[in-house]
């Protein structure tokens, strides 16, 4: 036995030490909602990359479906005495996609990211958090594309759309903030605009997703389904009333602008401004990846990191069963790949003293 397996032999026997019979008691909502949500971000950890990435393309066409049903709905208040009511209706539309995600067993970059505690607590291996994380974030863009590219095919982009295009489009161009004003104004776009915008998108991402994080120990505090309906409710229409941005779901807005590029570049919007092919890398750049970084940042330390501190006398002995069962399974597979290599050795002597006998024989 080389050191490394002594050392994990030895750290599994600390582990069998402690008494595990506080997380078998009654706790609170508070308790049991985030013990059940770190147990639930380790276990997105568990699928293979390939099912990692079909999970994404699972949440990405939901978040395409939930985005073209906002957008429609929006769009059909503009000119009537509701119209300022718009907002109000995507906040209380755009949870259904969530609640789908949920209850089909999507997956999504934004909560995927809550099992990095856990992970740097030696809960699960570097490598599936990073093969999770970057799988399912690969699964939403690839899945709202999919969604898009399809929707296209299906009459989308004709011009009897027209108001829904337009509507995109200045959806899409609003996310770039002081570079959209320069835009807009028909200005050449200005370096404070630049680094300003990337904060924004990096604040807004922090925001967005301490509520759609939030979505994991809420449901995880309780079995019952309609309450895990109301529970998702709220947080993910908070997110979206205040206009927080969510990187994986704008890759929906990124998609329809490089379709609007290729086939209706003639949208043109009150300021003046038609859609171009430098605009989906000024969304890209400014926005996509900015958001992204702030939703890794509440997602996976801030929100986590307070619920981990606030309960830290229950997730730490949480923290401590998982890595048993990490570290069991982890010695199984040596096991395993040691008998298959003595196996394969065994043969490799097997067949050539075969060889040898039939060379005496000769």
């Amino acid at each position: 036995m080389n050191k490394n397996n002594r050392n994990i032999e030895e750290e599994i026997k600390i582990l069998k030490e402690q008494d595990y019979g506080i997380l078998d008691a009654q706790h609170s909502f508070m308790i049991d909602g985030t013990l059940g949500g770190f147990k639930a971000a380790i276990h997105k950890l568990h699928y293979t990359f390939i099912k990692q990435i079909l999970l994404g393309i699972m949440s990405g066409v939901i978040i395409g479906f939930g985005y073209v049903a906002c957008v429609i709905a929006m769009v059909s208040l503009e000119g009537t005495d509701f119209a300022k009511v718009g907002t109000l209706l995507l906040g209380f539309l755009f949870p259904g996609c969530i609640i789908l995600i949920t209850f089909l067993g999507g997956g999504l970059f934004t909560s995927h990211v809550f099992s990095t505690i856990p992970v740097l607590k030696g809960c699960a291996s570097k490598r599936s958090y990073l093969k999770g994380i970057f799988g399912v974030l690969l699964g939403n863009f690839l899945g709202t594309f999919i969604f898009v590219a399809i929707f296209a095919g299906a009459g989308g982009l004709l011009n009897s759309n027209q108001p829904f295009l337009l509507k995109t489009f200045d959806m899409t161009i609003h996310k770039l903030y002081l570079v959209a004003n320069d835009l807009t104004n028909g200005n050449s776009i200005k370096t404070v605009s630049i680094f300003a915008t990337i904060g924004i998108g990096i604040c807004s991402g922090i925001l967005c997703n301490m509520m759609v994080c939030s979505t994991l120990p809420l449901t995880s505090s309780t079995k019952n389904s309609a309450t895990i309906v109301l529970l998702l409710i709220f947080p993910i229409a908070f997110f979206a009333i205040g206009g927080f941005q969510h990187g994986p779901a704008n890759s929906f807005f990124l998609w329809m602008l490089l379709f609007e590029v290729i086939f209706s570049p003639e949208l043109t919007l009150k300021s003046g401004l038609t859609p171009q092919f430098s605009q989906v890398l000024l969304f890209i750049a400014l926005s996509t990846i900015p958001t992204l970084i702030g939703n890794w940042i509440s997602g996976a330390l801030l929100l986590p990191g307070i619920l981990y501190y606030i309960n830290k006398e229950y997730v730490s002995i949480l923290f401590k069963k998982i890595k048993l069962e990490y570290l069991e399974g982890k010695t199984v597979s040596f096991k395993d790949k040691a008998d298959k290599q003595i196996k394969r050795i065994d043969k490799k002597i097997k067949l050539q003293e075969a060889e040898n006998d039939s060379k005496d024989n000769k």
